[in-house]
């Protein structure tokens, strides 16, 4: 019921993930990112155990097929997730359960991992890596963000639109840019506003002081 967009910064090694459905509040449940270890997203019949499992199985030093493999083989209904993400070397892994709703399916490359379900088509998932291949010399989170609005324009969650999110972390245990629109009529042009205000001197000073002192 989702598509969403995990992305590492190799200069950085900073991670993002940035997600749309038409569901409510999909930032609450989706993205799990660990500052050093990886991001991971879980989709379609959505657990969050998962993600928490997968960053934990990085972070033992699992790369991330290791990693979500392991987390799959003890879910007894992996055939209804998707779950994908990056390890910490920018190594990508995906898996799209054969009970997922269609279209669902997965893009993965050096650095970054595309995957979405009850989506139009391939084409959104497409669209959103050649946007992430295109915009090389954006920072992360526009990258991010122009991906995901590619994928929207593209067809994205065939049901509609309700909810997305855009959450990236750098060096510090808590996320450096962390943007949610629970429920709007428009969630990415409503999460482009707020991306705005993020950028603004007085919020950036703000951030760096807070991420300065950990």
């Amino acid at each position: 019921m989702t598509f969403s967009i995990v992305l590492r910064d190799s200069e950085e090694n900073s991670f993002g993930i940035a997600v749309a459905t038409k569901h409510f509040a999909v930032g609450a449940l989706v993205p799990h990112l660990r500052s050093g270890v990886g991001a991971v997203a879980v989709q379609a019949s959505t657990n969050p155990h998962l993600g928490l499992s997968g960053l934990e199985q990085l972070a033992s030093g699992k790369n991330i097929e290791q990693a979500l493999k392991t987390v799959l083989a003890e879910d007894p209904e992996a055939g209804l997730r998707q779950l994908h993400g990056l390890d910490a070397s920018g190594r990508s892994w995906a898996w799209s359960g054969k009970q997922t709703k269609k279209w669902a399916g997965h893009q993965c490359g050096e650095n970054y991992s595309v995957a979405g379900n009850m989506l139009t088509g391939l084409e959104v998932v497409e669209t959103c890596v050649e946007s992430l291949l295109k915009n090389t010399d954006l920072p992360l989170e526009e990258k991010l963000l122009k991906a995901l609005q590619a994928g929207e324009q593209a067809g994205g969650d065939r049901r509609g639109k309700q909810s997305a999110a855009l959450l990236t972390v750098r060096h510090q245990p808590f996320t450096w840019c962390n943007l949610r629109v629970d429920d709007h009529p428009e969630p990415l042009s409503e999460l482009e506003r707020l991306f705005s205000e993020f950028r603004k001197p007085y919020y950036q000073e703000f951030v760096s002081v807070i991420h300065g002192q950990s």
